[in-house]
């Protein structure tokens, strides 16, 4: 079995409002690939026509949605930051506007979700999540001058805010797959097997030491902890109670 793909993913929108998909637009589509260095970041530019009005707005991003599909379709797993409540659903939107086959349901872990369900912090902004874990990658916070400047200067044609937009982007990618790492054994919810070998943590594919029993009203399950990652699971298989 090939080693799982786990792509860590972002939006950079715009538009009248960048944060509704009817009436916004992709700007920069920004991934890697968990455990790889590079990031690549798709630009709206890149694409001939993308300068070309379409559905009233004055960018085109269905050559960039049609390039990000490939992408999303090699993913085995997705993470995102707020991915949940925004790029996923803004991507659909895009997707289904410009009349594109609609991404594979993969199941995705959103950064955001996981640190809101398990620590009672300030913000759960993936800038301030950034600080607070002091992590290695920085989020960029955008200036004044920056935000929304960019958006109006994408919206008349300028390249130059695109590319400016995309350098931001690739640092979120960076921070969000950090802090993944970070806050990933705190994901309570049910996770799929990434790892073939039941032996190992399902999740990063360490070797697993047991510790105790995880009991319910009728039955009692092995339990384990991860010597990598340190994410605790269970078996499958119930023990005989005493």
């Amino acid at each position: 079995m090939k080693n799982p793909k786990v792509l860590i993913w972002d939006l950079e929108t715009g538009g009248v409002n960048a944060f509704k998909a009817d009436l916004g637009f992709i700007l920069n589509f920004g991934y890697k690939w968990l455990g790889e260095k590079e990031v690549t970041v798709l630009k709206v530019s890149d694409y001939k026509g993308w300068f070309e009005k379409t559905r009233n707005l004055p960018v085109n991003d269905k050559p960039l949605l049609e390039a990000a599909l490939k992408i999303m379709f090699q993913a085995d797993m997705l993470v995102a930051h707020y991915g949940d409540r925004f790029d996923r659903r803004f991507f659909q939107g895009r997707c289904a506007i410009q009349g594109l086959m609609s991404p594979p349901p993969t199941i995705q872990r959103d950064t955001w979700r996981i640190a809101r369900g398990a620590f009672a912090f300030s913000s759960n902004r993936l800038g301030n999540l950034a600080k607070t874990f002091q992590l290695a990658e920085k989020k960029h916070e955008k200036t004044a001058n920056q935000w929304p400047g960019w958006w109006f200067r994408a919206m008349a044609g300028d390249k130059t805010a695109v590319e400016e937009m995309a350098l931001y982007c690739a640092q979120d990618v960076r921070t969000t797959e950090k802090l993944y790492l970070k806050i990933r054994v705190y994901d309570n919810m049910q996770h799929p097997r990434l790892h073939p070998n039941r032996a190992n943590c399902k999740l990063c594919g360490g070797s697993v030491h047991y510790e105790g029993f995880r009991t319910t009203t009728e039955r009692k399950y092995k339990r384990y902890r991860c010597v990598n990652c340190g994410r605790w699971g269970h078996e499958s298989k119930a023990e005989p109670r005493d």
